[in-house]
This record gives structure tokens, sequence and C-alpha cells, in this order.
């Protein structure tokens, strides 16, 4: 599940931004969960958060807090929570692999192209010349 939002606070570096990204993404993620738990569907793996900042995956299981997070410290211990309860895991990703980028940044046309056919989007002019299947 992928989204865009604009932030309601302007944050202060891009680990915030993630990590600030992640929180909302599991909310929305409890959200789910609550729903199949409802439905009576079992969730079998622990789902994870996949993000491409290395200071925001240390920072979802790391107790400890720095004095540059301070002003993030809700959204720490509510991910905190959630990742020792077994709720969720939150793993790194590089960059090249993040598959949302197409959505929100721009991309060099082999990068475009790689995201589209992850997403299992075809251009027009595959459509146009058979190639879709």
């Amino acid at each position: 599940m992928w989204v865009s939002r604009k932030q309601q606070v302007v944050s202060r570096s891009a680990t915030e931004a993630e990590y600030r990204s992640v929180a909302d993404s599991i909310t929305d993620l409890m959200w789910v969960l609550s729903l199949l738990k409802e439905m009576y569907i079992d969730v079998v793996k622990t789902p994870c958060i996949w993000c491409d900042n290395t200071g925001t995956v240390a920072l979802a299981s790391n107790p400890v807090l720095h004095s540059k997070t301070k002003h993030v410290e809700l959204d720490v211990h509510f991910i905190r929570e959630k990742v020792a309860a077994g709720i969720v895991t939150v793993g790194y990703v590089p960059s090249s692999y993040q598959v949302a980028d197409i959505l929100t940044k721009p991309q060099v046309y082999s990068m475009f192209a790689y995201c589209r056919a992850k997403l299992n989007i075809i251009s027009q002019d595959e459509v146009h010349n058979g190639e879709a299947r």
C-alpha cells in the first residue's frame, strides 16, 4: 500500500521524514491487521515496512534516544512498541529497489522502466504493439 502525503510538520532531516512516514505506515497497517482479524483471517508472517534510510531502520530497533531525534520522540515510542511486540518489523531496502519512488521522485528512464515493470504496469506502446499479456 503506497501513499504520498504532505507531512503535518516540517522534518529536520531525511531520517526524521522517513521515520514519520514509517509511523504513518504502521498506523495504516494496524488498521488493516485489525480488519483482517475481524474477518477471521490469520496473518502468518510478521509484516515488514521497508525503508531506504539506514538511520530510520536503526532508530526503529535501537532503544537509545539520541539528542538529534528527541523531537520525534512520540513516533519513536510508537514504532518501537510495535516492533518490540512483534507486530511489525522495519527493514532496509536499497534506494535502487525502492519501487515506491516511481510515485514520488523523478527517475531516469531505465529506473522508471524497472519500477514500472515491478508494478506490473505496461506502456501504451506495448499495448498497441500487441506485446501486452
